[in-house]
């Protein structure tokens, strides 16, 4: 029996929205590249513990690791993940990534990075990342904020899988640091950062929300 145009519209125009998001976040993502190569100036944001942070280049694994995985989890989530949880990640993450681009932009920082002298495979994947990666846009730390968004949601999603969330965190997190792409200060803003969007972004959807039904509007079923 065919569907009636009623019951097949609304799941399409949802689709279209997860597609929508998810293209939209990959883009804001690699905005991130042409600010790096561009930026200049600016101050280093290291604290005295920094310096007792020491270079240890087999972390380049993770590190790089990392970003196949965002896309790996932005892909699976636009496909599978509930559309009100999609809907704040996506506006949550996308907030966080505006927000870190104009700190970039008008209050850059820069990484004093180590000299690579080691030979064996993992220095130099240490310094294939430093040869891609300008020492700008330190502070707040794409790798962290991206992380924990990810990491937040998908533990409220798939709450069985939260120690693999808290794994993967932990290793990222040590990754920025052990291959001297960050400082501390920089994870701890990005935290913080964070923090202040996961709320505002759970705020605004609300507000939405509750303005939509107070124009009488009760929106889509199935979003």
């Amino acid at each position: 029996m065919s569907r009636s145009p009623e019951g097949i519209f609304p799941i399409d125009r949802q689709r279209r929205k997860r597609l929508f998001f998810l293209a939209g976040l990959l883009t804001l993502l690699t905005l991130y590249f042409p600010i790096n190569q561009n930026v200049t100036g600016g101050i280093t944001p290291d604290l005295p513990i920094d310096a007792f942070i020491p270079l240890w280049p087999i972390w380049a694994v993770p590190y790089l690791l990392s970003i196949p995985w965002w896309i790996a989890a932005l892909t699976w989530g636009a496909l599978k993940m509930d559309y009100p949880r999609w809907r704040q990640f996506s506006l949550c993450l996308g907030i966080t990534i505006v927000i870190s681009y104009l700190i970039f932009i008008f209050y850059p920082t820069y990484v004093v990075r180590p000299e690579i002298t080691g030979q064996d495979f993992f220095s130099q994947l240490v310094l294939w990342i430093y040869g891609g990666d300008q020492v700008h846009n330190a502070l707040p730390s794409g790798h962290t904020y991206t992380t924990l968004i990810i990491v937040i949601f998908w533990s409220q999603w798939l709450p069985k899988l939260k120690p693999l969330w808290i794994g993967i965190t932990v290793l990222v997190l040590l990754s920025t640091l052990f291959t001297k792409q960050h400082y501390l200060l920089d994870l701890l803003a990005a935290s913080v950062l964070v923090v202040t969007t996961y709320f505002l972004s759970g705020y605004l959807l609300r507000k939405g929300e509750v303005g939509r039904l107070g124009d009488g509007g009760m929106g889509d079923g199935n979003e």
